[in-house]
């Protein structure tokens, strides 16, 4: 493992019997701080922080002078001073963001690298006083009027040189440079660009050869990479968007965000020869972008291997200013990537053989549950360990972008502090947030994130970024260990009650054990956690218990400012919506006769969802579900149509017959509504009327129509039968079967779901 240069001990804050307003700096009161004659914007930045902070600590203010105006005897001197430039040291190997001290009598210089490493070398010093920037809103400061200095020379470079991620704190300027993350400022483009450059609006109708070919169809999921009026193109818009901002850097050519690459001759001849494989799409990747490279030789051309180019090729290197992001989103996170991914440790070792330039972009995060509990805490730090001990020195640690999200505050705090020092203490890190950020309550969470953890560790629960508290509510999850959580949620309450900041953290700290109780139970029916009950009646009915939950959830989330609940869509009051619907379909089937009859299959629903029974069983599925609908109460039926009859038992009038689909206007996941449902009745079984259709009012083969917008919603196919009579109604929903060309997914099966049909 690389290490880090020894970080200073905690500097001790000694509390003397001073007058207020004077500060003591290793026992004298007389310090000036002392910038540059001709002092840039960071030297300037570093010593007014310094000034303001140990003002807010001791209400003494340390006068800043420059050196030219000084003409005292102890000084604290900020950047290039000629005192710092004479003395015996190499500011060299400071590199961008490194930073000294470097005692000298009664002086003590803080040094630093080009960047903002003084910046950075006068908040380091802070910390080791005492003071601590739990999130951006929320500063620690300690009281007292007397400090000591380090009193040897401590050198601090970092060894990954760019530190980024994308919690809301570390969006906020001040938090970013207090905890020493790295910015964007210098990228002109990241990540998914193809389309930027060369967009399918502008170009699929004149040039459709531009993109991916696909069982014989030009599609517009991805370039065709060994197409050079492709190259030309892209060449062409990416110089005009560089002539624009001459000043980045970094400049993305990457694939779009899925795995429909172009499958032409040239394209798979490419990769069989510069990949050695055809199914190793990295080698018309490399191919392509070491050509858009070698025309920008003053940039650096970043592109992404990931998913379907996340494999190194075997016979092309990447252009030296080419910059490999590599992504390891197939990786499961319940231990670290080096044991539950070799796949992808032997794919970092190869790029690490080819590439002089790799940022790893790894991922913190549920996607599919953003607010739901995601115990991988303990695998951080040992990935990053992992990471930088096969020379990466750069990341992008990806996060909950939105605003909330679980654990949040603790997630930026730690990845922040580790991103800067991989051999932190990870356990201390974590005690420092929990007992500074919660106060009296931290031992209590402290508690519950340890044995969340341990729980997961001894179920062997594999732990997905795309997973739900559904999957884990037999192991970490359980009835038991639930209870056991929110046990420990209760008394950090309790410690806090009387303090209405701390107590807001505690409660939004919950919320995803809130989030995770109202998700488990909608998966059982009468057990003491579930939604679903039978009342005395035999009919299903809606929790209270739950009810309430549910809305001191969503008013907690809005309250937080948490914009959504699952990657690109349900926002909090949609989630509410979601389920409001399902309370009031359970009160509507007093007027229902369909409950409980038996379904007489035509055509089988896949295995891996509800049997077709749960169609009459009086349970509704929430459509906020669409990502773990395996778990919910919806039936669905892929690549088929859905067919069966329902048998009422005896000849009855019939008004009206519903089924509710539901729609994810998401390129990702293969959800349609159907074409149409129709609807036809027999007394006998044998002989049926004419079908009453109602059909779709969307085109599902109108693309922008269906991708404008991420949208989850049901629509309902309600037909009136205007009281015939009838025993037998047999349904039809008439699927589209394939995903439609403009679909990411084109060619693969389009599944449909229902939860219920409701014959009144």
């Amino acid at each position: 493992m690389k290490k880090t240069n020894s970080f200073i001990a905690v500097i001790a804050i000694l509390i003397a019997s001073c007058t207020q307003g004077e500060l003591l700096i290793d026992g004298r009161a007389d310090y000036q701080i002392v910038i540059p004659d001709r002092a840039d914007s960071i030297e300037t930045a570093a010593a007014q922080q310094l000034q303001h902070y140990l003002f807010e600590m001791s209400r003494a203010n340390l006068p800043i002078v420059t050196e030219g105006e000084y003409n005292g005897e102890n000084a604290i001197y900020i950047g290039r001073t000629g005192f710092a430039k004479a003395l015996d040291f190499d500011f060299g190997p400071l590199e961008e963001d490194g930073f000294a001290y470097l005692p000298r009598g009664n002086n003590f210089v803080i040094a630093g690298g080009y960047g903002k490493g003084i910046l950075y070398g006068v908040y380091e010093l802070l910390e080791s006083i005492g003071f601590r920037k739990y999130t951006s809103a929320s500063m620690h400061i300690p009281k007292g009027n007397s400090i000591t200095l380090p009193g040897n020379d401590t050198v601090i470079v970092p060894v990954v040189t760019h530190r980024t991620t994308n919690y809301r704190d570390t969006r906020e300027p001040g938090y970013a440079d207090w905890h020493k993350l790295s910015s964007r400022d210098n990228w002109g483009l990241f990540v998914h660009t193809f389309f930027n450059l060369v967009p399918p609006d502008r170009y699929m109708e004149t040039h459709p050869e531009f993109y991916a070919l696909r069982n014989g169809e030009r599609l517009p999921t991805q370039l065709c990479l060994s197409n050079p009026d492709v190259a030309d193109t892209l060449i062409s818009n990416l110089r005009k968007k560089i002539e624009e901002r001459p000043h980045m850097e970094y400049w993305s050519v990457s694939q779009e965000d899925n795995h429909m690459s172009c499958l032409c001759d040239n394209c798979v001849g490419l990769d069989i020869k510069y990949g050695g494989d055809s199914n190793r799409h990295s080698g018309s990747m490399i191919y392509f972008v070491n050509k858009v490279a070698r025309e920008f030789p003053d940039k650096m051309i970043s592109t992404l291997a990931y998913w379907y180019t996340r494999e190194a090729p075997d016979n092309i290197k990447p252009e030296p200013n080419v910059n490999i992001m590599l992504c390891n989103i197939e990786s499961l996170r319940h231990k670290p990537v080096f044991e539950t991914d070799p796949a992808f440790s032997n794919d970092l070792k190869n790029w690490g053989r080819l590439a002089d330039d790799i940022l790893i972009w790894d991922y913190n995060i549920q996607f599919s549950n953003l607010v739901s509990p995601f115990p991988n805490l303990h695998t951080i730090q040992p990935n990053i360990e992992f990471f930088t001990d096969n020379n990466v020195n750069a990341f992008f640690m990806q996060g909950n972008a939105q605003v909330g999200g679980e654990m949040a505050e603790l997630r930026a705090y730690l990845i922040s502090r580790l991103l800067w020092n991989p051999d932190a203490d990870a356990g201390a890190i974590i005690d420092d947030f929990v007992n500074g950020y919660y106060g009296v309550a931290g031992p209590y969470i402290r508690r519950y994130i340890d044995n969340m953890q341990q729980a997961l560790l001894e179920s062997d629960h594999h732990l997905s970024i795309f997973g739900s508290p559904e999957e884990a509510r037999e192991t970490y999850l359980s009835a038991g260990m639930m209870e056991e959580y929110n046990g420990l949620f209760d008394q950090a309450e309790k410690a806090v009650r009387k303090d209405p900041e701390l107590l807001r953290r505690v409660q939004i700290a919950r919320l995803p054990l809130m989030h995770a109780r109202i998700q488990i139970s909608r998966t059982e029916i009468d057990t003491p956690r579930s939604m679903f009950r039978y009342d005395k009646g035999g009919r299903v009915v809606a929790d209270p218990e739950i009810k309430t939950i549910l809305h001191q959830f969503v008013e907690l989330s809005n309250e937080q400012g948490v914009t959504l609940l699952r990657e690109r869509s349900i926002t909090p009051d949609e989630y509410l919506e979601s389920h409001n619907r399902i309370f009031s379909k359970l009160d509507e089937m007093d007027e229902a006769v369909s409950s409980g009859k038996k379904i007489i299959p035509i055509t089988h629903p896949s295995s891996q969802y509800r049997p077709l029974e749960a169609l009459t069983d009086g349970v509704f599925g929430s459509y906020e579900a669409w990502r773990d609908v395996r778990y919910d109460n919806w039936v669905g039926y892929e690549g088929e149509h859905m067919e069966f009859i329902v048998d009422l038992g005896e000849v009855m009038p019939v008004g009206s017959v519903n089924m509710d689909f539901f729609d994810s206007k998401d390129t990702w996941y293969t959800m349609f509504l159907p074409e149409y449902v129709s609807y036809s009745t027999s007394l006998d079984g044998q002989t049926y009327s004419d079908a009453v259709k109602v059909a779709n009012p969307a085109d599902p083969n109108e693309p922008y129509e269906n991708i404008t917008e991420n949208k989850v919603y049901v629509q309902s196919f309600e037909a009136d039968m205007k009281n015939t009579r009838a025993r037998y109604i047999k349904v039809h929903a008439a699927s589209i079967l394939q995903c439609p060309l403009w679909h990411v997914r084109a060619g693969y099966p389009a599944t449909i779901f229902s939860d219920e049909i409701v014959v009144k």
